[in-house]
């Protein structure tokens, strides 16, 4: 028996040795995980270079307050306007003598809104809805000197309403290049954030205080970082000046400015123009970041390479002064250069001790003729101050001309922001930020005012622009994330702006194209200019 179940045992085997063997077909991976330079994304087959896409959506909805709107007016809309107060004879000749040589829109004369301009309230927008699509790529691959990376993201942008993201009130989107750039060993080259920057405009949407070259108006730059090791690294860049196109104006300002204008009524004009370009933006920073945090400190010098509008070639032959005794008529110096800079700290901590990924930042920034910099144009909107389109704007530009003096003035502008995140739970944060800022401008003295008792036409000429502003902000941000790649979020911001009276101020034009005619108030001054708005953002990342 035994013999025979060995038999059969061996028959048993034969029989399973010879069933044919079915072997498992080779795995294809047609898409291949890649991590290069701390990029995650996928590569083809056959390729070295790893792609990741990423981008968002977003749709939003914002309101905010209106009240009167002040823009700038010249000597020649105060004459033509009914004086609400009879002009004494030396008043007129006054008013006709600095109206021939300087009719330019100033802060010497301010126009209220009305409807007969189109920016009353009821031609204004307080409510607005807009949405973004933005689409980015991020192209990597190793070297051997360390990983070489491309990026680049569109953004297409429509709205309508209280501050489109297309920019106007229109219903034309806009699409355009946000950031395209490379780096490779230490240098970045391309449209990228600027390296003078410490951080953004804070968590709002609507922005804090700060040069923030980072989400929006990057410029085109090539730079070098170098690291040292412990999270310390330096950098030098040259950065474009100019117009960044739909992403931004760049950082040469001539004095334009103010915001939600009604049908007929456009932005209060600049007064001077850039020449072309001498040499870029210089900018230097030292950088740290470790387990505590990051830390800041960066300088910049800014050519500015000017001319006063309306006062060059033979226009500016015997075009300045003011023709009258002891003030003759001479040739202007319409043309100036000279070196603007600033400087720029922040210190960002993290602090677990608060709840996990709280932090708190402050920075700051204090400029001289690059007002850019000093964070005070990038404040709520953009409005320079003019919130909703409410009071009037600060006045912010590189220089300004005063022809009836021949001199150039030069602004100071600085800022404070600070900025705290806390979660309450991993879905729900907040964000609470604030800033205070200020500017300053030189040859604006006078010490009277044209139509003031005692007032000499050789003192009033001196001040037509505001010689001191102060400006704060607060904001407050809710946001919740129900899901990955989700956030709703809920703001709101409030910003003031105290202006001083100019030196050479005339007054404010009332009731400009309404029944009854214009009416001009001598030293009637708005200095004060405030508004709030509120948005809802609904956000999809991906």
């Amino acid at each position: 028996m035994l013999g025979s179940a060995a038999g059969n045992v061996a028959v048993a085997g034969a029989q399973a040795a010879d069933l044919p063997t079915k072997k498992a077909e080779p795995v294809v991976q047609y898409v291949k995980i890649c991590n290069v330079g701390g990029i995650t994304g996928w590569t083809l087959p056959g390729s070295d270079t790893c792609v990741k896409l990423s981008g968002y959506i977003t749709a939003q909805f914002v309101g905010g307050n209106l009240n009167t709107q002040y823009n700038w007016g010249s000597t020649g809309d105060a004459i033509l306007a009914t004086s609400a107060i009879p002009l004494t004879p030396n008043a007129a000749n006054a008013l006709a003598a600095l109206s021939s040589i300087d009719n330019r829109s100033t802060q010497r004369v301010l126009i209220a809104g009305s409807a007969g301009q189109g920016n009353s309230t009821f031609y204004r927008n307080a409510t607005g809805w807009s949405m973004r699509s933005s689409f980015g790529f991020d192209i990597a691959s190793n070297t051997a000197y360390g990983p070489l990376i491309g990026h680049f993201d569109f953004q297409a942008d429509l709205g309508n309403g209280l501050d489109p993201l297309n920019g106007s009130s229109s219903t034309d989107s806009a699409v355009y290049v946000n950031e395209a750039y490379l780096t490779w060993a230490g240098v970045t080259a391309g449209k990228a954030a600027s390296f003078y920057s410490f951080t953004g405009g804070g968590d709002n949407w609507a922005n804090f205080f700060s040069p923030d070259q980072k989400g929006f108006n990057e410029p085109i730059l090539m730079a070098y970082t170098a690291s040292f090791g412990g999270g310390f690294s330096a950098t030098v860049a040259a950065q474009s000046p100019g117009t960044n196109g739909f992403s931004g104006e760049g950082t040469q300002l001539t004095g334009s400015g103010g915001a939600n204008f009604g049908a007929l009524t456009g932005a209060n004009p600049g007064s001077i123009t850039f020449g072309g370009q001498r040499w870029p933006d210089i900018v230097g920073n030292l950088h740290v970041t470790q387990g505590w945090g990051e830390a800041q400190v960066s300088g910049v010098i800014h050519n500015v390479n000017v001319s006063a509008n309306g006062y060059t070639g033979a226009l500016g032959e015997l075009g300045c002064g003011v023709g009258v005794t002891g003030l003759p008529l001479i040739n202007c110096d319409s043309q100036h250069n000279q070196i603007g800079w600033g400087v720029d700290g922040g210190v960002k901590l993290n602090i677990p001790q608060l709840g996990a990924g709280d932090t708190v930042l402050v920075t700051g920034s204090y400029t001289q003729s690059a007002v850019w910099y000093s964070g005070l144009p990038d404040g709520m909107w953009g409005e320079n101050g003019q919130v909703n389109g409410n009071g009037q704007p600060m006045y912010l530009a590189d220089a300004f001309f005063n022809p009836l003096t021949n001199s150039w003035s030069k602004p100071t502008a600085w800022s404070v922001s600070a900025l705290l995140e806390h979660h309450f739970t991993p879905q729900f944060y907040i964000d609470l930020e604030g800033s205070v800022g200020g500017l300053e401008w030189s040859n604006m003295g006078g010490g009277c005012y044209i139509l003031g008792f005692g007032c000499g036409i050789a003192q009033a000429i001196q001040g037509p622009l505001s010689k001191s502003a102060t400006t704060w902000l607060i904001g407050a941000d809710l946001g919740w994330n129900p899901v990955t790649n989700l956030n709703f979020d809920l703001e709101v911001m409030y910003q003031s702006v105290n202006q001083e009276k100019p030196t050479g101020f005339l007054g404010t034009v009332y009731n400009l194209g309404n029944a009854g005619g214009a009416v001009f108030v001598p030293g009637a001054w708005e200095g004060n200019s405030s508004g709030f708005a509120g948005r809802l953002r609904i956000t999809r990342y991906f």
